[in-house]
């Protein structure tokens, strides 16, 4: 019993020693964000994913707010000048910048760092079905105010 017992104590003294030496990751508390993929579905519509990280949690809002925080610019290959040109709205005068509502963890991550994925539905990811090269401009906005980088995707599939 007493040999059950050293060996016991050894075990949580060396697993307790291997724990504290382990840091935690630190992020930034600017969010900072990845492209991971795009998935174009039948019709007009896609999944765009990326990946994020916030040293603060604040990403996301909560179900009673209406307040964008990812916001995705689209580039088309102009066939002409073969340069990527960001569409271009009349009815806005203005460059298309779309918003998204992202929503935050159900689980309460406020202070804490966190990182994950995010998949925000595109509902019409061209202005055309003769375009075949676009591209997208995105970042994120966290609940402080803190804009993350702007990413530039490749050039994403189109069916």
């Amino acid at each position: 019993m007493r040999s059950f017992l050293r060996y016991l104590f050894l075990a949580a003294g060396i697993s307790f020693i291997t724990y504290s030496c382990i840091k935690k990751k630190a992020y930034n508390t600017t969010p900072e964000i990845e492209y991971k993929a795009f998935f174009p579905y039948a019709g007009d519509s896609a999944d765009l994913q990326i990946k994020f990280t916030d040293g603060d949690g604040d990403i996301g809002v909560t179900t009673t707010d209406t307040l964008q925080t990812l916001f995705i610019t689209y580039y088309y290959k102009d066939t002409v000048s073969q340069k990527y040109v960001a569409y271009y709205s009349p009815l806005f005068n203005d460059t298309l910048r779309t918003g998204y509502l992202i929503r935050a963890p159900k689980d309460s991550y406020k202070g804490k760092p966190i990182s994950g994925e995010l998949s925000v539905r595109l509902q019409q990811y061209r202005h055309s079905v003769k375009i075949k090269n676009v591209k997208y401009v995105i970042y994120l906005m966290d609940n402080a105010g803190h804009r993350s980088q702007s990413i530039t995707t490749p050039t994403v599939p189109t069916q």
